[in-house]
Order: structure tokens, then sequence, then C-alpha cells
């Protein structure tokens, strides 16, 4: 192979891999979108961000979302959306300023369904096994579930 064969050889791989990374970096997979809500989920407890997580992941008007917490399970379906920021404002009080520290987590998607699992540990709280079922919408995953167990 001629010198000029092995230039354009070697620039038409370079392009096929720029245009890999391009689409890499262009592309979110679900598994990145739900590492994003781990992020968003865990870490210090302030009500910032549990109104961003809420305004990210909990749709009422698109999925209704069960809470089962300590015993007691609640639904909130479209037009409860004050009930639910009532009930995580009351949760946010005991939890203010807590750090959760990810002791041990599990992802499985499976089509447009997605469970997140963490083991959570805090000073204040001690460990929490928490687990969030979401559905997707679109482009978006949304929560549907979350139960908390102590």
């Amino acid at each position: 192979m001629s010198r000029r064969a092995w230039i354009a050889l070697a620039g038409a791989l370079a392009l096929v891999g720029a245009g890999a990374l391009a689409y890499d970096a262009l592309v979110e997979t679900d598994e990145e979108r739900l590492e994003v809500f781990v992020d968003d989920v865990t870490g210090e407890v302030t009500r910032g961000r549990v109104q961003l997580a809420q305004s990210r992941w909990v749709d009422l008007s698109r999925q209704p979302l069960e809470v089962s917490a300590l015993g007691q399970s609640l639904l909130y379906r479209a037009g409860e959306e004050a009930a639910l920021g009532a009930r995580a404002s009351e949760a946010l009080q005991t939890l203010a300023g807590a750090n959760l520290r990810v002791l041990g987590s599990t992802l499985a998607i499976e089509g447009d369904r997605a469970t997140v699992g963490l083991r959570l540990l805090s000073r204040e709280r001690g460990m929490s096994e928490v687990e969030w079922r979401l559905v997707r919408d679109g482009e978006r995953w949304l929560v549907a579930r979350l139960s908390v167990r102590r």
C-alpha cells in the first residue's frame, strides 16, 4: 500500500473515531440519566435539593407516585401536588442537613421500567434501604414508587 493510501486510511479511521466520540458525548444513555438521579437523591439533604429532585423526577400529572415508608403507604395523583409537597416538607424537617452516603447500590433497567436501590448511611439517621421504581416517559424517567426501610 502506498504512503498516500495509508494516510487516507488513517484519516478515515480518525474521522470514524471522532464521530463515535461525538455521538457518545451527545447521546445520554438510560444508565447515565439514572446516575444523575442517584446524584440528585444522595448527598446533603436541603430544601433546594429536594425541590430540584422533585422537579426533575416527579410529575403527578403524568405518573402517580406511591410512597411507602415506616409502615405507611400513600398514593399521590394529579392534583395532589400540595399534599406531596407538605409530606416532603415534613420529612425534610427530620432529615435537613443530613448527609446521605451511599454504601451500596443496584440499578436494573427492563424496557420502560427501572429500579434503583440504595443502602444509605447518615450520621443522624443510621442506615436505611431505599428503593425507587421509575417509568420512562419519553426521554425522561419519572418516579412511580419510593420505598424506605430501616
